[in-house]
C-alpha cells in the first residue's frame, strides 16, 4: 500500500481532505478481535469492482449493496457492472483473479497456507464518495459471513 507521503503532494492533499468524510473509529465501542491462525481461518474475498451473475441486479450509480458470488462460480457467468467512467475493464477480462483472486485462494488452501474458502464470496461497487454509504451493508455482510463460518475477509480493491 502507498503512504500518504510516496502520493503526489496534490493526490496526497486531496486524499487528507477527504479522511474527515469517513468518520472516526471509536476504538472502545468496536472491539478487535483476534482470529484463529491464519493455516485454521476460512477466508472470504470483497471484491469493490462491482462483479455479479449475469441473473443478479446490475450495480447502479450510488449502489451501496452487495452481491453474492459462489465459490464455484463460472468465470463465464460473471459480468462488471461498474459505473466509473475512469474504470479499465481489461484487466478482468484478461484473468477474473485480478479483481477476485478466487484461484490464488484456493492455492492457499491447498498448500495449507489457510483453513478453508467461503463458500461465498461478495462484491460491491466501490466507486462511491461517501464510505458511510456501505455502513448498513458492511454489517449485513459482516453477519452473513459470520453464519458461514467466515474467520476473516481478504479485501481486493479495485
Amino acid at each position: 500500500m502507498v503512504r500518504l507521503d510516496e502520493l503526489h503532494p496534490e493526490e496526497a492533499a486531496s486524499m487528507r481532505n477527504a479522511a474527515p468524510r469517513f468518520g472516526d473509529f471509536d476504538h472502545d465501542a468496536t472491539p478487535w478481535i483476534t482470529p484463529p491462525p491464519l493455516a485454521e481461518s476460512t477466508i472470504c474475498l470483497v471484491t469493490s469492482a462491482a462483479l455479479h451473475r449475469r441473473d443478479d441486479v446490475p450495480f447502479r450509480f450510488g449502489d451501496s449493496g452487495f452481491r453474492l458470488i459462489p465459490d464455484d462460480v463460472d468465470p463465464n457467468d460473471l459480468v462488471q457492472s461498474q459505473v466509473s467512467v475512469n474504470f479499465d475493464r481489461t484487466h478482468y477480462q484478461r484473468d477474473m483473479n485480478v479483481v477476485l483472486p478466487i484461484d490464488r485462494l484456493r492455492e492457499l488452501h491447498g498448500a495449507g497456507e489457510i483453513g478453508g474458502v467461503s463458500p461465498v464470496h461478495f462484491s460491491v461497487q466501490g466507486a462511491s464518495p461517501d464510505a458511510k454509504t456501505f455502513e448498513a451493508s458492511a454489517a449485513d455482510m459482516a453477519n452473513r459471513m459470520r453464519e458461514l463460518g467466515v474467520d476473516a475477509a481478504m479485501l481486493a480493491p479495485v
